[in-house]
């Protein structure tokens, strides 16, 4: 119900009394009372005026089902993870593409178990799950696929100079914007399926301590107010045919916009919490998606890992 009022709302220019909307959609002026609050709850800037009747301003930052372009997701406006949802639907059968989304989440991780912080309504949390014919060793390709992906949104949206830091973050003047988390369900030589978790930020207006430095948002750099419905639907529209893509033909097809891409290209880089450090100039991925590295002793190849990005003021990232 609540919902149909909504898109008759939208069909109108003006104020629209209760009675009209009642009289449109068979109901009484009590239920379209009852349901403008709880679209009111939801976030949609709707305006009520005695003896006028109700006007909506605008959708506000609303993410639901209902905002979004796709059939197969799942909204919730509270959980523990985006990633532990996908997890438990995985396990219970669930389609490939299915994709689940948040406004706040209580337990949400980035890699190597740390925690992530989440901004509640500000920041964006999906994750998908993908049920690629790909065997295990494969499964980061689909982490830089995401970030290909991402960093084009992003780009398009906010007009600014948006970079790929292998192999996980997406960064905008040396700071992170964008973590991908990439989970998987795998067997010797098949992978069961995998969750590809995001978080974005979008519209968090500062950051303190420590983060002041490293963190940014879209609004941060832009000074503008961007609607988290917008990215998700772009993300759909933008992931799913790069995917299909990539399951066709391999990250080959994607190296070269990688490589273009890659903040790390070109710069000094070293392996974290390795214990064989690994210290040199990135030259870019191969493709399977390795970062190669020149050292004072040739050519190494990173995998997998974490590997801090040095900038011209010299700080590491």
């Amino acid at each position: 119900m609540k919902y149909k009022i909504l898109n008759f709302l939208r069909n109108k220019n003006d104020y629209v009394s209760g009675e009209e909307i009642g009289a449109f959609l068979g109901v009484s002026r009590t239920a379209i009372w009852k349901n403008i609050s709880k679209l009111k709850d939801m976030g949609y800037n709707i305006e009520s005026v005695n003896n006028k009747g109700y006007r909506l301003i605008d959708d506000g930052d609303v993410v639901n089902e209902y905002e979004i372009n796709y059939d197969n997701i799942i909204y919730k406006a509270e959980i523990d993870s985006t990633n532990e949802e996908c997890k438990r639907q995985a396990n219970n059968g669930c389609k490939s593409g299915l994709l689940v989304t948040c406004d706040n989440q209580t337990a949400g991780k980035g890699r190597l178990g740390r925690s992530w912080s989440a901004d509640s309504n500000k920041g964006l949390y999906m994750s998908m799950v993908l049920r690629p014919n790909i065997m295990p060793p494969e499964t980061p390709q689909i982490t830089l696929v995401a970030g290909i992906v991402l960093r084009r949104i992003i780009e398009k949206m906010t007009n600014c100079d948006v970079k790929i830091k292998w192999p996980n973050d997406i960064i905008i003047n040396g700071k992170k914007l964008v973590g991908i988390l990439t989970e998987m369900s795998a067997e010797m030589e098949k992978v069961n399926y995998i969750v590809l978790g995001m978080g974005v930020n979008v519209n968090t207006e500062s950051y303190d301590g420590e983060l002041k430095d490293k963190a940014t948002s879209m609004f941060i750099e832009t000074g503008k107010k961007f609607k988290r419905k917008d990215v998700i639907n772009e993300f759909i529209n933008e992931f799913l045919p790069s995917y299909n893509l990539f399951c066709e033909k391999g990250f080959e097809a994607f190296k070269d916009e990688y490589n273009k891409n890659c903040a790390n290209v070109g710069k000094e880089v070293k392996t974290v919490g390795s214990k064989n450090e690994i210290q040199g100039i990135a030259k870019g991925v191969d493709s399977k998606g390795e970062l190669i590295i020149e050292t004072d002793n040739g050519p190494k190849t990173v995998f997998a890992g974490e590997v801090s990005l040095r900038l011209s003021n010299n700080k590491y990232i």
